[in-house]
């Protein structure tokens, strides 16, 4: 009886020890990263990008742009590419604190976007702008509004022309969130 005793309070002593020891995945959290270089999207460009880099910039954003948003949200802004030729991306992260993104999505419907799913992207939710919307508004560049892990990640690429060919990119916007 003892040792049946001995060997409950074993395990019981083991399973409580390895419950406090791991975070559940929900328990994580996820944060923009602090420098553009630490990032995963210039790896994420096509490869047909030769020498894309980094392009440092001193961003001056219009009051009521979902990047003065996101920088005044204290987030972060990054742009990649081949600058001469004017084709890359930009990319940024901010916390949704406050519920940020909600607060953007009537603006975002009324410029032509879409909440849609991007195949290979899992994320709470997306929206794109819309190729009609582009077209009509004569945009070239491709842009999305994503969040994923309580950020809201914002995607604009001068070469993509259709959702499903921003899995790659938006993934490594994703996968840049530090946790």
């Amino acid at each position: 009886m003892l040792k049946k005793f001995a060997i409950c309070v074993l395990a019981l002593a083991v399973l409580a020890g390895c419950g406090s020891s791991t975070k559940q995945v929900s328990e994580i959290t996820y944060l923009p990263p602090l420098d553009c270089n630490e990032t995963n999207v210039l790896a994420a460009l096509p490869t047909e990008l030769t020498n894309a880099m980094y392009i440092p910039t001193e961003w001056q954003p219009a009051e009521g742009t979902d990047l003065k948003v996101i920088l005044d949200g204290g987030g972060i802004a990054c742009t990649y590419g081949v600058q001469q030729a004017e084709i890359g991306a930009t990319v940024s992260w901010v916390e949704d604190k406050d519920g940020l993104f909600n607060s953007r999505i009537a603006n975002w419907k009324s410029q032509g976007f879409e909440e849609v799913a991007i195949p290979g992207v899992t994320a709470e939710r997306i929206f794109v702008i819309s190729e009609k919307s582009m077209n009509a508004r004569e945009i070239h560049s491709w842009n999305a509004h994503v969040l994923v892990h309580g950020n809201w990640i914002g995607v604009s690429a001068s070469y993509i022309y259709k959702n499903d060919e921003a899995t790659k990119l938006v993934n490594a916007a994703i996968t840049s969130l530090r946790s």
